[in-house]
């Protein structure tokens, strides 16, 4: 199929990149891979100088990039994680609205595996630690044996503080091996990377996310701004996108090229599925495949336009995030293999408990609610649900706000099985976070199995989660 560009100047202009270097060849990411069934590494988030699109920029990030290193692992793996808190104590990033958003001063944090089905108990993913500035944690994560291969992430999860560490840049990218890697026609494709973020420079420094419109903010990939992401016409390579942006929804509409989805958030699907859109909510990944157009050319990667909530800081315009830049010598077009996993179907399981949630907030702009109730870490923590460990339960999501909303649930995957009550059909749907529209629901299923303990579900727009759109649950014997 021959596809007409269009070309990477006619695409939309970038009033947040003036001042940064754009369109360099896509970068590897740096990182580390396990040996002998263990990875060892150490995190030390500070203040640093780090290069985004070719500036020096002073952050608080985890190493000398915006992002973190990537960690790959395997199945039955040991991971083995030395935080050293070297944050500022009473830092406030600059133009935090302290009055309005009652963000507290301070230098505190702890650190969420982003979707890996581990213990959330410590030294494991408990998020409710607390980490002080100037301590140092120890965490051990038992990889189970039968971990679904994919993508995952990691990141703070300290209560009022997620936002304004992680739009600083304290994320980072974990690569579960296995699965699609001992696909043929998937495996052995060039592997690309895109660790997708988002952040706001002024000056030399990076200030808070909620200082600015988003028109105002930049979305480097891999640390990069607009880069271009080399192929040969015809070629098929793997893209991993991660959206570790803190409230952004990533919508790429590519102007050439042909797409397939492979996974989802770490699942791989049954069968790819043909997409013209390559969708992901603040957190969520995806895998896909990528057939390069047979004629030479730049086609732009465009974030499409958004409309996040009605108000000027929710409208987040069109912009070019990157290039597939298409040239050398042509490539014969490879199939595309049809049958990638096994995936269980829980539309046909038993139920033991249905339950609702249901996302609030209030008219003005400070408080958000999980059926009715603002999470308080400060306070006594209340668990909202307990589940039987073994189970599998069923919970409508209800959207009931005029903004786009995205739950997440620690430790586990769920199945989707419906939205605004009409039932999902085809492959099974399992995610780890799904995006509600406004005034709209999702129904999911999921079950609760190999740990027992309390953690979390929230809204993924970090700065929700900050302000209350969360909740405790326990699993229990």
């Amino acid at each position: 199929m021959v596809t007409a560009a269009v070309m990477a100047d006619d695409a939309p202009p970038c009033e947040a990149c003036q001042g940064f270097v754009t369109g360099q060849v896509l970068r590897d990411l740096p990182g580390s891979a396990s040996s002998g069934g263990v990875l060892n590494v150490t995190l030390t988030p500070k203040t640093r100088t780090v290069s985004i699109g070719g500036r020096k920029v002073s952050t608080q990030s985890y190493g000398p990039n915006l992002m973190g290193d990537e960690w790959i692992i395997s199945p039955g793996d040991q991971l083995n994680v030395n935080f050293r808190n070297r944050l500022p104590v009473g830092y406030l990033p600059t133009g935090q609205w302290a009055d309005k958003w009652f963000q507290p001063k301070g230098g505190d944090s702890n650190l969420h595996v982003h979707g890996l089905h581990v213990s959330p108990n410590a030294p494991a993913d408990d998020i409710f630690l607390d980490i002080k500035s100037g301590s140092d944690y120890h965490y051990h994560y038992a990889i189970p044996a039968d971990e679904h291969p994919g993508i995952y992430w990691y990141h703070p999860h300290l209560h009022h503080y997620v936002d304004m560490q992680t739009f600083a840049g304290q994320a980072g990218p974990i690569v579960v091996r296995g699965g699609l890697d001992n696909v043929p026609g998937i495996g052995n494709l060039r592997d690309r990377q895109m660790f997708i973020q988002n952040t706001m420079v002024v000056g030399n420094t990076t200030v808070a996310s909620q200082s600015e419109v988003p028109s105002k903010r930049v979305i480097p990939i891999n640390g990069q701004i607009q880069p271009k992401v080399d192929i040969h016409p015809g070629e098929s390579q793997r893209l991993r996108l991660w959206n570790a942006s803190t409230e952004r929804f990533i919508q790429i509409r590519p102007t050439g090229g042909e797409y397939w989805i492979l996974a989802r958030d770490g699942n791989t699907l049954t069968h790819p599925q043909r997409t013209t859109l390559l969708q992901m909510g603040p957190g969520q990944r995806l895998e896909v495949l990528v057939r390069a157009p047979r004629v030479a050319g730049q086609y732009p990667l465009i974030q499409t336009y958004f409309n996040q909530r009605p108000t000027p800081f929710g409208k987040q315009p069109e912009v070019k995030l990157a290039t597939l830049s298409v040239a050398g010598p042509a490539q014969d077009p490879q199939p595309v293999p049809q049958d990638l996993s096994v995936q269980e179907d829980l539309r046909t399981a038993d139920v033991a408990v249905r339950r609702r949630i249901t996302f609030q907030q209030s008219p003005g702009i400070a408080d958000f609610y999980v059926n009715g109730k603002v999470f308080d870490a400060h306070g006594k923590i209340t668990t909202m649900y307990r589940m039987k460990l073994g189970t599998t339960e069923e919970w409508l999501l209800r959207n009931h706000t005029p903004e786009w909303h995205n739950f997440h649930i620690h430790i586990q995957p769920f199945q989707v099985v419906a939205r605004n009550g009409t039932p999902e059909t085809g492959q099974p749907n399992w995610q780890d976070s799904v995006t509600i529209p406004p005034h709209q629901s999702v129904t999911i299923r999921q079950r609760f199995t190999d740990f027992t303990g309390r953690f979390v579900f929230h809204c993924h727009v970090l700065v929700h989660e900050d302000h209350g759109m969360m909740a405790a649950v326990e699993v229990v014997p």
